[in-house]
């Protein structure tokens, strides 16, 4: 089943040489703080204390059916994706590619936490009607 050079476990099994979880860990930790870890607790914390709801339609559902365990388990898919686009880019050498594509997951973690922030607050609605009103 296994056998020959070209069968997919051998080119999944060359997909781990030379793969340094600890480092990958390290360059996503950002993303981790911010994009799951920031935005994961400030939604719950806002629709839990009634303070807002989840705008992302297709996440709504989810949340209504399978509740906040739905969040995480996107959020470790969306790891699995990095991971793998680790992989695919450290494979070819695109190191610089890997770095812009974690720094823009975390900006846009950033400004998710920002804006769930904003929410909590109260000051998202004041800024909103602001900017719709010019």
């Amino acid at each position: 089943m296994f056998s020959g050079s070209n069968s997919t476990y051998c080119k999944l099994c060359s997909l781990w040489e030379n793969v340094n979880i600890n480092e990958f860990l390290h360059d996503l930790r950002y993303v981790l703080i911010f994009y799951v870890l920031g935005d994961l607790l400030t939604t719950i914390f806002a629709i839990e204390n009634g303070m807002g709801y989840e705008a992302n339609f297709l996440i709504a559902v989810l949340l209504d059916y399978f509740g906040y365990y739905s969040i995480l388990m996107l959020k470790l898919i969306f790891i699995c994706f990095c991971f793998l686009d680790y992989l695919y880019l450290k494979r070819r050498g695109h190191r610089s590619m890997w770095d812009i594509t974690r720094h823009m997951i975390t900006l846009l973690g950033i400004m998710v936490v920002i804006n769930n922030l904003l929410v909590i607050s109260g000051l998202w609605v004041p800024i909103y009607s602001f900017i719709y009103s010019i």
